[in-house]
């Protein structure tokens, strides 16, 4: 069995930086295409809960704490929540870890917005050929923090 590799670099494919993506490909140029979408709201009814069903009132008040910390702060840089840059990332992962542990900021925060940009990576329906949220824990120590709990408190069987 292959190991997944330990490194945001082994799972952010072949942008490794911001700097390398070329400007046609950025996030940012598709911001008309996402102008009044709730993108979030659609992947959490459209996959997110559908994948965890019996949803339970937990699991989303959990989900929606997640959504509304990450809408909330792209809104706060003029950005919408489905086209982030590695700084708005960083950014916001400084802030969580200010407000919570390690653990919480993965389990209750990061985990759910990067899995919504894999999401948008993998799904045809978007533009998305990167992650920024790993290109953040490339490049910066808040998401690196974050993203690393992910390896120290995953099963090691998984990963090289």
């Amino acid at each position: 069995m292959k190991r997944k590799p330990t490194t945001p670099e082994g799972h952010a494919g072949i942008f490794q930086s911001y700097s390398e993506i070329p400007a046609r490909y950025r996030l940012e140029t598709y911001s008309q295409y996402y102008e009044g979408e709730d993108t979030l709201e659609d992947y959490y009814e459209e996959v997110y809960f559908p994948a965890r069903a019996p949803v339970t009132d937990s699991l989303r008040k959990r989900a929606n704490r997640a959504k509304g910390s990450w809408i909330e702060h792209m809104q706060d840089r003029d950005r919408h929540h489905a086209l982030a840059k590695p700084q708005d990332v960083n950014a916001w992962c400084d802030d969580v870890l200010n407000s919570c542990s390690t653990k919480v900021s993965y389990e209750t925060y990061y985990s759910r917005i990067l899995n919504f940009y894999n999401y948008l990576k993998s799904n045809h329906r978007h533009p998305h050929l990167y992650n920024p949220l790993l290109l953040a824990a490339i490049e910066y120590d808040a998401a690196y923090q974050v993203w690393y709990y992910r390896v120290k408190n995953r099963p090691s069987n998984n990963y090289e």
